[in-house]
């Protein structure tokens, strides 16, 4: 399933906004309470502009996030936010992201009229006065600030954490959710009398989940909890021609106009209910039998709970929720408008191949494999049948031409992903990818 790509470059620490200068990777305890803060806000724009503005701060419960490592080290996403100490200018927790408004922008709608959306972000509960910064990518690959604001916590204290009335399950509990990473699955066109089905689609996402490496192997380090959260009529919005259930979350096909993808635009519904347990990431399971999904980077992910390509759909994209995975087809519509690449991609596993010799991956390349890497590309394209584990570099690690929704000009790590097809296996760059974001919610 697509997954916005912009192509952008990894930023070196040098190039991050000047309140990164000063970092801080520890002291939980010293710098925040063990609570969640939620800043709600209005993002719009349109093709080419952009603005912010905060709806309210509540307490989002209790915090289930990093507290080892507090500012991301591997800048990843389109959007990235800082939470800095007024008067010390110490920056105290970074999260790089994307957003539906971000995917949006790349529209021809974007084009054409202005939109507002619904935005949330998510952090540790500061102790004292902060700064919040907001950065974005401009067009040289640099984050530039683009939205700061001031906030006093204590004029928030008071404010209790309150969730909509669901039930609540945890499928997997193996520790604090502090020091694990913790995933929260919602329910989205599940009614009342829904509640087995909802059960058991859950367990297929947790089934399909944890039979693909790198999770496979570290079962261990999740926690997983389901918030029942139960629709008037069962359905999703579009499932069918004509087809408008009131589906509590508001998720709906024909996201951008591509019948596929399945997103929705009341993101601050999405988070009260996901607050009823501390989470790091977000699964939103649709009571459909019709193909679909969707995932954004640090957002949530959509899955159809019922088609026969669930399972697939649902670790494909975890990929790109977890750790921001560029979607490595290229033969599929998608809405987005695509340009050739001037720079190298944010994401771990995509290059331009400006500089063959710095491939972001060469530590995991063969010196016997050429670069780039050959495939029957020609074949592929005419749909002709290719059994890609035939291929001669089958197995090896290299830089394959043809990702990111380009046939030419973007490469991908191996000849086959779960980001490439439904082969149900991440290729070892993602694999290394995932393991890179995941360590960082783990404390042992």
């Amino acid at each position: 399933m697509k997954k916005f790509t912009i192509l952008l470059a990894f930023m070196s620490v040098s190039a991050l906004a000047t309140a990164q200068a000063t970092k801080s990777n520890g002291n939980f305890d010293g710098y925040f309470e063990n609570k969640t803060m939620r800043i709600d806000y209005i993002h719009g724009g349109n093709s080419s502009t952009e603005s912010f503005k905060i709806f309210g701060i509540k307490n989002d419960g209790l915090w289930g996030g990093r507290v080892k490592v507090m500012n991301d080290p591997y800048n990843l996403g389109l959007y990235a936010f800082d939470i800095v100490d007024a008067a010390s200018g110490k920056v105290l927790y970074t999260q790089g992201f994307c957003s539906v408004f971000g995917e949006w922008q790349t529209t021809i709608e974007a084009g054409e009229i202005n939109k507002d959306f619904e935005e949330s972000i998510r952090f540790p509960w500061p102790k004292n006065i902060f700064k919040l910064v907001m950065r974005k990518r401009d067009s040289t690959n640099t984050f530039q600030t683009i939205w700061t604001e001031t906030v006093n916590p204590a004029l928030y204290a008071k404010a209790e954490h309150s969730s909509p009335p669901a039930q609540v399950r945890y499928f997997m509990k193996n520790g604090n959710p502090k020091y694990k990473v913790d995933i929260v699955v919602l329910a989205d066109g599940y009614a009342v009398a829904d509640s087995t089905v909802f059960s058991n689609d859950v367990q297929q996402f947790i089934d399909a989940f944890f039979s693909v490496e790198p999770f496979k192997g570290r079962k261990a380090d999740f926690n997983v909890a389901a918030v029942y959260s139960t629709s008037p009529v069962s359905g999703i919005r579009l499932q069918k021609p004509n087809y408008y259930p009131a589906n509590i979350l508001g998720c709906s096909y024909y996201t951008f106009g591509t019948e596929r993808y399945v997103l929705t635009e009341r993101e601050w519904t999405v988070r009260d209910y996901a607050s009823a347990v501390p989470y790091d990431f977000l699964v939103i399971l649709l009571n459909s039998d019709k193909y679909g999904g969707g995932g954004i980077y640090n957002l949530y992910i959509t899955a159809s709970a019922k088609s026969v390509s669930s399972g697939y759909v649902m670790v494909h994209e975890m990929g790109h929720h977890i750790a921001g995975l560029a979607d490595e087809y290229y033969t599929s519509d998608v809405a987005y408008q695509i340009s050739m690449p001037k720079y190298e991609p944010w994401e771990f596993n995509i290059t331009a191949l400006l500089k063959p010799e710095n491939l972001k991956w060469k530590s995991m390349v063969d010196p016997t494999t050429p670069i780039p890497t050959p495939w029957q590309k020609e074949k592929y394209e005419q749909n002709e049948a290719l059994n890609l584990a035939d291929e001669v570099y089958s197995n090896k690690v290299g830089a394959f031409e043809g990702a990111g929704y380009l046939s030419k000009g973007l490469y991908r790590p191996e000849i086959d992903c779960i980001m490439f097809s439904n082969s149900l296996k991440f290729c070892r760059v993602c694999r290394k990818g995932l393991n890179r974001v995941l360590d960082m919610y783990i404390s042992r």
